[in-house]
């Protein structure tokens, strides 16, 4: 079902709820404070086995096992991810494509990661989540590499949070 929904949301027309550049993000991952803990969270979400075809297994039957990084993997992976290096343009390269690549390229490498929508009252707005095993939930915004912490109720971007929908 929230593969239904994000996939009617993906096809929707984007509103100018997409951001580039945005200076209110600045708490970074590689700034994050030690031991700082995640907000609880009212979210949706999907959960189980993750796998996903390995691309260098010669048949499409063969699976890797993904797994949930410590939170030093997470910062490990994420400054040597190369995404946030992308030019955002607007209707060809947006939030979306940042998000989807990132979490191809964690998949790669083995990383459970989640697709995540936050959803305003008007438009959304596509970011990761890994489930780090000795921190929890860790949101990434991918087109800055920032460590994020939304809520809903909360802002992100100057748009108050209604939803959160997070897909693993």
């Amino acid at each position: 079902m929230i593969f239904l929904i994000l996939a009617i949301s993906l096809l929707s027309p984007w509103t100018a709820d997409v951001y580039d550049n945005d200076t209110a993000l600045q708490e970074t991952v590689h700034t994050e404070v030690a031991g700082s803990a995640v907000p609880a969270l009212s979210i949706y979400a999907t959960y189980g086995d993750s796998a996903v075809p390995s691309e260098n297994e010669g048949s499409s039957s063969q699976a890797t096992e993904l797994k949930n990084p410590t939170f030093q993997e997470l910062q490990d992976f994420i400054l040597r991810d190369p995404t946030s290096l992308n030019k955002f343009v607007l209707n060809e390269y947006e939030c979306r494509h940042f998000a989807t690549e990132v979490n191809n390229n964690a998949e790669v490498e083995g990383l459970r990661c989640a697709f995540v929508l936050l959803c305003f009252k008007r438009g959304q707005h596509a970011v990761i989540a890994f489930d780090t095993i000795d921190r929890g939930l860790v949101y990434i915004e991918p087109q800055t590499d920032a460590a994020i912490h939304p809520e809903v109720g909360g802002s992100y971007q100057e748009k108050e949070i209604k939803e959160i929908l997070i897909a693993w």
